[in-house]
């Protein structure tokens, strides 16, 4: 049960590609708060984050603005504290509390992430996108041997549904 355990946290946020290689996942909630839209196209990056499994749940979102929120709110109290020479009373206490608060939301987005990338492989695919990658596979032909598609930008091995490519 710990070699289970162990296995599924050193396989977050990775897959294995057809072929046995494990790859990391390429997280499409991130292109598409980026806009990173040179990887994948706007339409279909929107398709693919509204995705069940994939999009930011309410509650994900309003935990995310709340630790925002309490980061902008700690580190303006900081600021005002520095201005005014207060922070001198007792500055490992203050020091430690800002740390925490800039940690909240990277710490936050970490666990969302891990949960949401369970399913992107998967989604992916069924929009003919490389899950490592975000290549476009619909036009590509399957190799012979295995019926798999290789994606030529970072040579990952996918089966792609039937109706597609």
């Amino acid at each position: 049960m710990a070699a289970d355990a162990e296995n599924a946290r050193r396989m977050a946020g990775k897959t294995r590609d057809v072929r046995g290689r494990i790859v990391k996942l390429t997280d499409p909630v991130a292109l598409y708060l980026l806009r990173q839209h040179n990887v994948v196209d706007a339409d279909t990056l929107r398709s693919i984050t509204n995705e069940k499994g994939v999009r930011i749940a309410f509650s994900e979102r309003i935990a995310l603005i709340t630790g925002i929120c309490g980061l902008v709110l700690v580190v303006g109290f900081f600021g005002f504290a520095l201005l005014t020479g207060d922070i001198r009373d007792a500055p490992y206490a203050k020091s430690a509390s800002l740390l925490y608060f800039c940690a909240l939301p990277w710490i936050l987005w970490y666990g969302i992430k891990r949960r949401r990338l369970n399913n992107v492989a998967e989604i992916m695919l069924k929009y003919a996108r490389c899950p490592h990658c975000a290549y476009d596979l619909r036009f590509l032909s399957r190799d012979d041997d295995d019926g798999a598609t290789v994606c030529p930008e970072c040579g990952c091995a996918w089966h792609l549904e039937q109706s597609q490519g």
